[in-house]
């Protein structure tokens, strides 16, 4: 009875494993259809084998085995059903397994390129963040660079026309300069932002010329002279006198220098000296700007060039700037085959030095 039992149990199994895989088979991918016949007649066989083992055990089932409980319905149990089945399986798995690994091949591909997919997104939804940050950024900066100077410069102005001043003229004077020097503030925003633009877009024009570096800083001390004694502070040149020339757009160049003069000049303590020189380095020429300010904390050195970067924002904004001086500038000095660096001390100061390649 046990016998019979498994026997039927195994039957079923083999029934149903076969249903199965027909029904799972005839929609597949040609990769996995090859070989896929031969294991469902393998299966189909030893199906076969467990059904007429099955009928030795039941006399009442003779008269419907045709062939009866013989030496041939033995050979076909046995060698036909179970032998045959196994044959036809191990075939059919041979031909079968290659697919199968064709397609895992292909999964594996096509993950891959999910995965490249996602990266691709990622980046660029970390894009989108960024570009959103320097949007709300810009929005911020150039709002309280407009506001303050406007505001200033109304506020001179309805003195101006109410009268009031006309039998003061030094205090007319006085609201005629600070007008004056915030339309000077609105136009250096103006400047910096068309400035920004035309180098995203590739439209920055330089004109290159033969320049003598140390011309450069001498007529940067020059230029800027007003602008440091409005800080208390002095430009001094330190360093050669050995004439360096240089290939550059000098107006550009002269850009690159005030900024990083001015920046110097905002941040140094009032009385205090800013240093600039000029020396050759290899095939070089290195340009240097030292104040002995209060320094720039490490945790800003990886974005101080980025747009829109103030190291102290309460202290930019009280000082004035719109956060573009730097990335202007690292802009001009790469365009001219250059780069752009600095050196800091908390509590010592700071040094920001740019090299340009000598003129042969």
């Amino acid at each position: 009875m046990t016998d019979i039992i498994l026997e039927t149990v195994r039957a079923s199994v083999l029934l149903g494993i076969l249903v199965f895989l027909w029904l799972s088979g005839r929609h597949r991918f040609e990769q996995l259809r090859n070989g896929w016949r031969q294991i469902i007649v393998g299966f189909g066989l030893l199906l076969f084998g467990s059904l007429l083992d099955i009928s030795d055990n039941f006399e009442a089932l003779n008269p419907f085995i045709v062939i009866g409980d013989t030496e041939t319905e033995a050979f076909l149990e046995k060698f036909v059903g179970f032998l045959g089945g196994f044959v036809f399986l191990a075939i059919g798995l041979i031909k079968w397994i290659p697919g199968v690994q064709v397609m895992s091949d292909l999964v594996d591909a096509r993950t891959k390129d999910l995965q490249q997919i996602n990266a691709v997104l990622q980046s660029e939804i970390e894009e989108r963040k960024r570009a959103e940050k320097v949007k709300q950024e810009f929005i911020s900066t150039v709002s309280h660079e407009l506001r303050t100077p406007l505001t200033s410069i109304k506020g001179s102005l309805g003195l101006l026309k109410s009268g009031t001043l006309n039998e003061h003229p030094d205090k007319l004077q006085s609201m005629i300069d600070v007008a004056y020097d915030n339309s000077e503030r609105l136009v250096h925003l103006i400047n910096d932002i068309l400035d920004i633009e035309k180098i995203d877009a590739g439209e920055m024009v330089y004109q290159l010329e033969p320049i003598d570096a140390v011309g450069l800083v001498e007529g940067a001390i020059e230029a800027n002279k007003g602008f440091g004694s409005e800080h208390g502070v002095f430009f001094v040149k330190s360093g050669t006198d050995e004439k360096i020339l240089i290939n550059g757009d000098k107006d550009r160049l002269m850009q690159v220098m005030s900024n990083l003069m001015s920046n110097a000049a905002k941040f140094s303590p009032a009385g205090e000296h800013v240093e600039l020189s000029v020396s050759r380095q290899g095939e070089t020429a290195r340009f240097a700007v030292k104040d002995y300010g209060p320094g720039i904390p490490e945790e800003y050195r990886a974005s101080l060039f980025e747009k829109f970067t103030q190291v102290d924002s309460s202290d930019t904004r009280e000082k004035g700037g719109t956060g573009l001086g730097l990335s202007i500038t690292e802009a001009i000095v790469e365009q001219h085959g250059g780069a752009l660096d600095f050196e800091s001390v908390i509590g010592v100061g700071t040094t920001f030095f740019f090299t340009l390649p000598i003129l042969k």
